[in-house]
């Protein structure tokens, strides 16, 4: 197999007769072009050059070599010039992890439509709570809070909000709640998985309110499972409002927002993507994702 430089430069000094001017078109020194083209000839077993007048020309080898050495250049060109257009297709391939909150009554239907658009792109979509730790060069990441993953760049699209709700029935055996103050008194959902010990309600003028988190008997890892307590009545729980907003949609009045006017932390809505020149079709759909991410804001 011969170094493609290695044929290049032999083409190049054919067509220029000239170590200089060769070397000055291929932006190297004569040194290293005239050591590419002796360790082309050492593969080869054979000169190809000869200089004549301070001229180089392709002896009897050289002569019948020329022509298979530009085809080699034709086709190493042509291969490098495919592989590029694919940069500017929008076809192929990608893997899109999605956090489970995103999934339901935002992701799904975005894929659909994204895939409507670009008929030629293939999505494998993955979902979970867990940030996936072995990624590859087409993937691509929605994610919601702390983000572990630094092999990718991480870009923020968006906020989820959240606020306290409850079941209707839960609310009428127990009163309507008035102030983050009377928490106290009423059960409290906390079946998501967290690290926190206590939570912390905002209100834009009136400032913060904390409170320490009991401990739950159950935990989950998925939001619906989470709501799933709150409309079965066992107390009053956070929810992310854009999440709320949806499961209302398709099933209402099966919990209700207790002190709308409060709020709980902001969950932070990340976009990964690798590091890098990004293909035409990851370009795409990240900025697909962007425009589509505008409504947790």
């Amino acid at each position: 197999m011969y170094d493609l430089n290695e044929v290049r430069a032999f083409v190049s000094v054919m067509e220029t007769g000239s170590l200089k001017d060769s070397a000055q078109n291929l932006g190297v020194s004569k040194s290293t072009l005239s050591r590419r083209i002796s360790h082309l000839e050492q593969a080869l077993n054979q000169p190809l050059l000869r200089r004549q007048a301070n001229r180089l020309f392709a002896n009897e080898a050289g002569i019948k070599f020329l022509p298979f050495a530009k085809k080699m250049l034709h086709v190493a060109d042509e291969g490098h010039k495919a592989v590029e257009e694919l940069k500017e297709e929008i076809c192929g391939s990608l893997i899109v992890y999605v956090h489970t909150t995103l999934v339901r009554g935002w992701f799904s239907g975005l894929m659909f439509n994204f895939l409507d658009e670009f008929p030629q792109v293939n999505i494998e979509v993955r979902t979970g709570n867990q940030l996936f730790q072995e990624v590859k060069s087409n993937d691509v990441c929605i994610w919601i809070g702390e983000i572990a993953n630094e092999q990718l760049r991480t870009e923020k699209i968006g906020n989820l909000s959240q606020g306290l709700y409850a079941s209707a029935g839960y609310l009428g055996r127990m009163g309507m709640l008035n102030h983050p103050n009377e928490l106290n008194q009423y059960a409290w959902v906390d079946t998501l998985k967290s690290e926190q010990n206590d939570i912390v309600l905002e209100h834009e003028t009136q400032g913060d309110v904390s409170f320490d988190l009991p401990k739950s008997r159950l935990t989950v890892d998925q939001y619906i499972l989470h709501a799933e307590a709150i409309i079965q009545g066992k107390g009053v729980g956070l929810l992310p409002h854009y999440f709320a907003d949806k499961h209302l949609k398709r099933h209402p009045e099966v919990f209700v927002a207790c002190l709308p006017e409060w709020k709980g932390k902001s969950l932070p809505v990340y976009l990964q993507y690798p590091f890098g020149h990004l293909p035409k079709k990851m370009q795409a759909l990240i900025q697909y994702l962007r425009e589509e991410a505008k409504v947790f804001y």
